[in-house]
């Protein structure tokens, strides 16, 4: 009988015990995270001196055509941030790493971050052999396509200069990305190229961090190295949220 009491005793501890257990390693978790963004942007702020104050391109040889080889009609994406900015955190360039030795861990992923088997995805995209990323640079920054721009407005420099931003505590400069194609508002399941390219815009957002009193949401980098934390990027009651409004700082560095 004794026995038994003891062991009824341990059983309801163990109840009350596993729950805070499980919020202290979510929150630990949440906590790496935001530290590995921490450490991107320390590096954002360590090259833009050495480089006239511009930051690094957005996107790497994956938005090349055919993707994933160097393309002369873009140049730019040549010098994207996961290949010019690890040296100065001591790491390797992403493209330094042949296919089937991706980092899956350090400062390269979200401890939460998973990707899942290659047929969720495009065909083009193998993130068990070529990688994936679960941050990722916001889109907007770099303003030399079409897609997304404010209706009149130029095509911008394909390097962001610092100083012409207009509020660096507001805009986004990194935030966590979903690698589940079935996630992304609105995506209904056909955002297949989840996790595979470098710069993405709102629908890519992930949400995987629980807070206690809230749902779930992601860690973000600011242009000015401070992270926040946010559960409301995307804007519903847009008819296209992938857009943000003309003269949306938090996306958009400086007005159109």
């Amino acid at each position: 009988m004794e026995l038994l009491v003891v062991i009824g005793v341990i059983a309801i501890l163990a109840a009350l015990l596993l729950p805070a257990l499980s919020k202290a390693k979510a929150r630990a978790m949440e906590v790496k995270c935001a530290s590995n963004l921490r450490n991107w942007g320390q590096a954002f702020y360590l090259y833009a001196p050495d480089n006239n104050s511009y930051l690094p391109h957005t996107d790497d040889e994956g938005r090349n055509n055919p993707p994933f080889t160097y393309d002369a009609r873009h140049p730019e994406r040549e010098s994207c941030y996961i290949d010019m900015l690890p040296p100065y955190m001591g790491e390797r360039s992403w493209r330094d790493y042949p296919n089937g030795q991706k980092p899956t861990g350090g400062v390269w992923q979200c401890p939460l971050a998973r990707a899942l088997l290659d047929s969720a995805y495009s065909a083009s995209f193998k993130p068990s052999s070529q990688g994936y990323h679960s941050y990722v640079m916001n889109s907007y920054l770099e303003q030399d396509f079409l897609y997304g721009l404010p209706f009149g407005a130029s095509l911008q420099p394909g390097f962001l200069k610092l100083e012409r931003c207009a509020s660096t505590a507001k805009t986004i400069l990194m935030f966590e990305q979903t690698l589940d194609p079935s996630q992304g508002y609105g995506q209904a399941g056909r955002f297949v190229t989840a996790g595979c390219y470098t710069a993405e815009d709102a629908r890519a957002e992930g949400e995987r961090h629980r807070r206690s009193l809230g749902g779930l949401g992601g860690n973000v980098l600011y242009l000015d190295g401070h992270i926040g934390w946010r559960d409301d990027l995307w804007d519903r009651t847009l008819i296209n949220p992938r857009i943000p409004k003309r003269g949306d700082l938090t996306w958009f560095p400086y007005y159109y």
